[in-house]
């Protein structure tokens, strides 16, 4: 076994090691608050789940999606790749060191202790965020002449006004960026659905209906080739 496989096989063993490298990773591409989210995205669905490895692919396409980040999926493999073989010492606090979390049996709390409160990611959240993201991706590659996307935005939260005040207010509040996840519960063919309508009403009247269209069928794609369960079934909100 080679070097760097041996120790990513050694930090298996070690969620805190694993957490520390992650972030060390993900500050080059996010925000504090948006690092200790992804981190607890690690902790939540690949933590002590199988080998270090095999998880990891599978995660970075999920934060990639899901963050903003379409199209660094690989640049993120390798960035994470090489901060786990970096020097222990030379790598950031544990994000989630100000919360009881270690246990024996990585993934497990100790007795007594407090799981960390993380954001809840209510129904169909991950699924629209990552189905934003992929347009979003698409749009900063092939952005018509004068528009921008802080005006495709302001599109989205102008349209926004046709959804019941709440999921106005949670929908204003994640496109104008004052918050970094969608709040609230979005089922697809109820909220979720909605919101999806709200996308294509905006987009059909920056870009025209035909290339909004395939700007869907492009991140619905996206999303379908991505092998993450949570975001598979995209098209359940069209």
């Amino acid at each position: 076994m080679s070097g760097g496989a041996s120790t990513m096989a050694s930090r298996d063993n070690d969620p805190v090691t694993v957490r520390r490298a992650l972030a060390h990773a993900l500050a080059e591409y996010l925000e504090a608050p948006r690092v200790r989210d992804a981190v607890m995205l690690w902790c939540q669905q690949f933590q002590g789940r199988g080998a270090l490895f095999l998880g990891l692919s599978r995660y970075c396409r999920q934060i990639a999606d899901g963050f903003g980040l379409a199209g660094k999926e690989a640049e993120l493999h390798l960035r994470i790749f090489r901060a786990l073989q970096s020097d222990p010492r030379r790598l950031p606090d544990d994000p989630l060191s100000s919360q009881p979390f270690e246990s024996t049996e990585p993934g497990s709390l100790p007795p007594g202790s407090v799981a960390p409160v993380a954001p809840r990611l209510g129904e169909g959240v991950a699924a629209l965020q990552a189905f934003f993201a992929a347009i979003e991706a698409q749009l900063s590659r092939d952005l018509p002449v004068g528009l921008t996307p802080a005006r495709v935005r302001r599109a989205l939260i102008r349209h926004a006004a046709s959804l019941p005040r709440p999921q106005q207010h949670a929908a204003s509040l994640w496109w104008s960026g004052q918050v970094s996840t969608l709040d609230g519960d979005w089922p697809a063919g109820g909220h979720g659905t909605l919101l999806i309508n709200v996308m294509y009403v905006a987009l059909a009247e920056l870009l025209g209906p035909v290339r909004a269209d395939a700007c869907f069928t492009q991140a619905v794609d996206r999303l379908e080739a991505s092998g993450v369960p949570a975001l598979t079934g995209i098209r359940r909100y069209l």
